[in-house]
């Protein structure tokens, strides 16, 4: 680890151009985006009326349900996104249940150390930085102390799966640390949000705890860029081995990427080199895991035991994993929809990594994945399900729900801004509207339990992720560029908004 990040990332003079300003909107883009305003309105309105101060809504019975710790957290991941669409009075009353978190989070059951991160930090993180109110990042500073009782002071310092946020609980989980599993999507993907509080703090105890785990595994696998979801606290594989860019891998590729833009013109501070890893990662995927055939470009999955169980408790002293053992999982998560605009990121912002050779190769099969993750929304309702199996000519649903899930248009706003290609709107349009016919109800928006019937059953759960992501993504979407300009900020995970420095 290299010296203190003496210099914070705050400018004020970035956060007042993040609500844009300076490009104007054509009419028809306008009116959408006033459209997706008045919807993230009437999702407050109802969390506010039947839930506020719970952690999310329930609302068909119109009630709350609390499984973050009974943090608030529908306030927390939203509070950004109402200040982005200057819904000045719901923002207001977001905050001042925000202003009583140090008290909540010492109430608090235990809860995701992942979630947390994601969630709440990141949202304090995000909401410093747009509106220079130390509130957020006095809140940030007192979350992310009892957050590092969660990192293993064994081994290669491992987060536990749940934390604590109780004073004097600090070793709760420590007693059976040893045999928990690690998932890489969560150990890889808390580094923009403990990154940016060293930054802001000048105290690297945050970067150093998120960044040990991930260097030590990079370290004993040095060669393999695409790594399985599952380790023991010594970084050893949990079989089977599963590679994928869906649950419990995704973030972490997005991290590679997002931590490498994150540290801008410092690059020279950086942990470790993410950058390296994540253009490797990107290759590998495109050999083993993008599948063409028939005119469609999916994501697949590759899993399978290794014929000799030392090889997976130790690496190779080239320090790669071997992958001809595997079969293919033909499957797709809408998960890993992430995957076109993480490409279309790369190959506009990591212009000075990628030969243009290769960032032409990442753009191609980005937009030709996000065909593939548009298609998934060619259901009755107009809504996608959770995953798909992948046939020789087309996907086919296989798990029916709908969660309100962002990745898709989270991958529409980057490729519209990428390639400024209008269909990318369009589908988003759609997307929306769907989300409107099926999904809205008196109290808020639902998910649904099968996308192949018009008329599914809602399944009574707002997931805090609509308002902090598919709602501001879909914002962005038809908004002009410079809103959230992607050359001063880029987004962590759960769409929180982090400056570049």
């Amino acid at each position: 680890m290299g010296k203190a990040w003496r210099t914070p990332a705050y400018n004020a003079e970035v956060a007042a151009r993040a609500r844009g300003g300076s490009v104007k909107n054509d009419d028809l883009s306008e009116r959408r985006r006033a459209a997706v305003r008045e919807a993230m309105r009437h999702s407050w309105q109802g969390y506010k009326k039947y839930a506020y101060g719970e952690d999310e809504l329930e609302p068909i019975t119109r009630t709350g349900s609390n499984a973050f710790g009974h943090l608030g957290a529908t306030a927390i991941d939203a509070i950004d996104t109402l200040w982005l669409m200057g819904l000045e009075k719901e923002y207001l009353e977001a905050r001042e249940l925000v202003a009583d978190f140090p008290k909540r989070m010492v109430e608090a059951s235990p809860l995701s150390t992942f979630e947390c991160t994601i969630r709440v930090l990141g949202g304090f993180m995000s909401t410093y930085y747009l509106t220079g109110d130390e509130l957020y990042l006095n809140n940030a500073r007192e979350l992310g102390d009892r957050l590092l009782f969660a990192y293993s002071r064994k081994g290669l310092g491992m987060p536990s799966g749940s934390v604590s946020l109780n004073e004097g609980y600090e070793s709760y989980w420590h007693v059976n640390e040893d045999f928990e599993s690690h998932l890489l999507a969560e150990f890889g993907t808390t580094q923009l949000e403990f990154y940016a509080l060293s930054k802001e703090t000048g105290d690297m105890k945050y970067a150093k705890a998120s960044a040990k785990p991930l260097e030590a595994v990079h370290g004993m696998y040095p060669n393999s860029f695409l790594l399985p979801t599952s380790f023991n606290n010594l970084g050893e594989i949990i079989p089977p081995m599963r590679y994928t860019m869906g649950a419990m891998a995704d973030s972490y590729y997005e991290y590679l990427l997002k931590a490498w833009v994150q540290a801008g013109s410092h690059r020279d501070e950086m942990v470790h080199d993410t950058g390296r890893r994540w253009e490797g990662a990107m290759d590998a995927t495109i050999k083993e895991l993008v599948h063409r055939r028939g005119g469609v470009t999916s994501l697949v999955e590759m899993e399978g035991m290794n014929l000799y169980a030392k090889d997976f408790l130790h690496p190779r002293p080239s320090g790669s994993l071997q992958m001809d053992h595997l079969i293919k999982r033909m499957r797709m998560d809408h998960l890993s929809c992430f995957v076109p605009g993480m490409l279309a990121l790369g190959a506009q912002k990591a212009k000075h990594l990628l030969h243009v050779e290769k960032s032409l190769q990442y753009m191609e099969v980005a937009e030709e994945l996000m065909e593939t993750c548009y298609s998934m929304y060619r259901t009755p309702t107009g809504l996608a399900g959770e995953n798909y199996s992948v046939l020789f000519d087309r996907i086919q649903v296989a798990d029916k729900r709908n969660f309100l899930r962002p990745e898709t248009v989270e991958s529409l706003m980057i490729l519209y801004r990428a390639t400024g290609n209008n269909k990318y709107r369009e589908w988003g349009w759609e997307i929306f509207q769907a989300f409107e016919k099926h999904c809205k109800v008196e109290a808020g928006y639902c998910g649904v339990t099968d996308v192949t019937h018009p008329s599914a059953e809602l399944d009574n759960k707002m997931q805090s992720w609509f308002l902090a992501e598919t709602l501001k993504y879909l914002y962005l979407l038809f908004s002009p560029s410079d809103v959230l300009s992607l050359d001063e900020w880029v987004f962590n995970t759960e769409a929180h908004p982090m400056m570049i420095w």
